[in-house]
C-alpha cells in the first residue's frame, strides 16, 4: 500500500488472500515434509491460520460494502487509527526479526542465490507473463507483479520451527530477502510502472 497508495488496497487483499491461502495449505504442507515427516498434517488448523484477522476483517468490510451498511463514524475513526499503525507496527518487526538473526551467518551461497533469483527475479517474471496479457485494470497488473517480489513471509520461519524444519535458514533468507529488496524492489518499481 506504500508504494501505490490506498486505491491499491483492494488489489493487495485479493493477493494476500491467494498468497495467504496458498502458505497455510501448499506451503506449510512442504515445510513439513522438509521437517518432521511423521508429524500430522492438521487441516482445522490450518483453515484457522487461513481466516487471520486481515482476511476476515477483509471479508466483513466486503459484506459491509455490498449490503450497503455504514458504520457510526467512531469506529470508522477508530478502524483509521489502527490502520495508520500497521506499515509502523510492520516496520518494527521486521526490524525485531532482522535484530534477531546472526548476520555472521549471511552469505550468498548458491542455495541462497537460487532463492534469491526466485524471489526477485523468476517470481514477478512469471507474474508479469501471467497478468500482463490480461484486461485487468493497470494497477492491479503492478500490484500483483511487486507483490510477488516482496521478501520471503515472516511466518516461514515460524513454521519451520514447528514442524522441526530449518528454522534458522528460514529467518536467515527473510533477512537476506528483506536486506537484498531495499535495492531490488525500488528498481522494480521503476520497471512496473512502465506497464501500460
Amino acid at each position: 500500500m506504500a508504494l501505490f497508495g490506498a486505491q491499491s488496497l483492494p488489489y493487495i487483499l485479493v493477493y494476500y488472500m491467494a498468497n495467504t491461502t496458498f502458505f497455510w495449505t501448499i506451503g506449510v504442507y512442504l515445510i513439513q515434509m522438509d521437517g518432521d515427516a511423521n508429524s500430522k498434517f492438521d487441516w482445522k488448523k490450518t483453515i484457522g491460520k487461513i481466516l487471520s484477522p486481515p482476511l476476515l476483517g477483509f471479508i466483513i468490510g466486503v459484506i459491509l460494502v455490498l449490503l450497503r451498511i455504514k458504520l457510526p463514524s467512531f469506529l470508522m475513526s477508530d478502524f483509521q487509527y489502527v490502520g495508520n499503525l500497521t506499515i509502523p507496527l510492520s516496520m518494527m518487526f521486521i526490524g525485531i526479526s532482522m535484530a534477531n538473526v546472526n548476520l555472521a551467518k549471511f552469505d550468498l551461497s548458491a542455495s541462497n542465490w537460487g532463492i534469491l533469483l526466485g524471489r526477485f527475479i523468476i517470481s514477478p517474471s512469471l507474474m508479469a507473463l501471467l497478468v500482463i496479457p490480461t484486461g485487468m485494470p493497470i494497477l492491479m497488473k503492478q500490484v500483483f507483479i511487486m507483490q510477488a517480489a516482496m521478501p520471503v513471509m515472516t511466518n516461514a520461519p515460524i513454521v519451520a520451527r514447528k514442524y522441526g524444519a530449518d528454522a534458522d535458514y528460514a529467518s536467515l533468507m527473510v533477512t537476506e530477502t528483506t536486506i537484498i529488496s531495499l535495492i531490488v524492489l525500488p528498481i522494480l518499481m521503476v520497471i512496473v510502472q512502465q506497464i501500460h
